[in-house]
C-alpha cells in the first residue's frame, strides 16, 4: 500500500531532515548524498524564523514564552548536532563550506529572479512603447485621410469651371459648352447670343 504523501514545513520538516542524516551520515560516501536533507532542514528553520518574526514574539520576554521562540531554538539545537555530525564524518570546516555554497546558490537565484523582473518589465515598457507609437501613427493616417476626404470634397470635386452641377445652371446648348470648355466659354457664348437676339452687336454673316 502506497503511503500518503506529506508535505512537511517548519520544526516537522527540521526533525526530518536531521533524523535521516543521523542514519545514513555512516554509510553515506559522499556529501552529496545527503545534501539535499541538510537544505530542507535549514530551509525549515528559515520558515520558523519568519513565523516567529511575523508573530511579533520578543525573544527576549521573561514568563510565557511564545511557541514560534521555542520552535526556533529546537530547530537550531537540531541543527547544531547536525553540524557536529557532519564535521565528524567529513572533516572539519565541511559545514561551513555548505553554508557558504548555499549562501552563493541563494545569492543566485535572488539576481536571477532579479534579472527576470527587470526583463519583464524592459519587454513590459518596450510593448508600451510600440502601442504608442502605433496610436500615434494611426491618428495621423487618420487625420491625412479625413484632409484629403476633405480637400477632395470641397476643392477637387467642386472646380470653378466644368463642375457638373453648375452647369447645369444652363440651357442645354451651353450646358455642354460649359462641360466640354468650362464655364467663361459658356458665358462668353451666352453673351454673345443675347447680344445678337437684341440686335444691338455688329455680326457679319457670310
Amino acid at each position: 500500500m502506497v503511503e500518503p504523501v506529506t508535505i512537511l514545513t517548519g520544526l516537522a520538516l527540521v526533525k526530518k531532515s536531521v533524523d535521516f542524516v543521523k542514519q545514513q551520515i555512516q554509510t553515506c560516501n559522499d556529501i552529496g548524498d545527503i545534501i539535499g536533507h541538510i537544505d530542507k532542514a535549514m530551509t525549515g528553520e528559515q520558515e520558523l524564523i519568519k513565523a516567529r518574526d511575523k508573530s511579533g514574539a520578543d525573544p527576549f520576554a521573561i514568563g510565557t514564552v511564545a511557541q514560534e521562540i521555542i520552535d526556533v531554538k529546537i530547530a537550531r539545537e537540531n541543527l547544531n548536532e547536525l553540524k557536529n555530525l557532519v564535521n565528524l564524518r567529513f572533516g572539519h570546516g565541511t559545514w561551513e563550506f555548505i553554508l557558504q555554497e548555499r549562501k552563493k546558490r541563494i545569492d543566485a537565484q535572488k539576481q536571477a529572479i532579479k534579472e527576470a523582473k527587470a526583463k519583464r518589465l524592459k519587454k513590459r515598457q518596450e510593448i508600451e512603447e510600440y502601442v504608442k507609437y502605433g496610436i500615434i501613427t494611426v491618428a495621423v493616417i487618420l487625420f491625412i485621410g479625413v484632409a484629403i476626404a476633405i480637400t477632395f470634397k470641397f476643392v477637387l470635386a467642386h472646380p470653378v469651371e466644368g463642375d457638373e452641377e453648375s452647369c447645369k445652371l444652363y440651357e442645354p446648348k451651353y450646358y455642354l459648352i460649359c462641360l466640354s470648355e468650362g464655364r467663361g466659354y459658356a458665358d462668353t457664348q451666352l453673351y454673345l447670343d443675347y447680344k445678337l437676339m437684341k440686335e444691338n452687336w455688329i455680326i457679319e454673316k457670310d
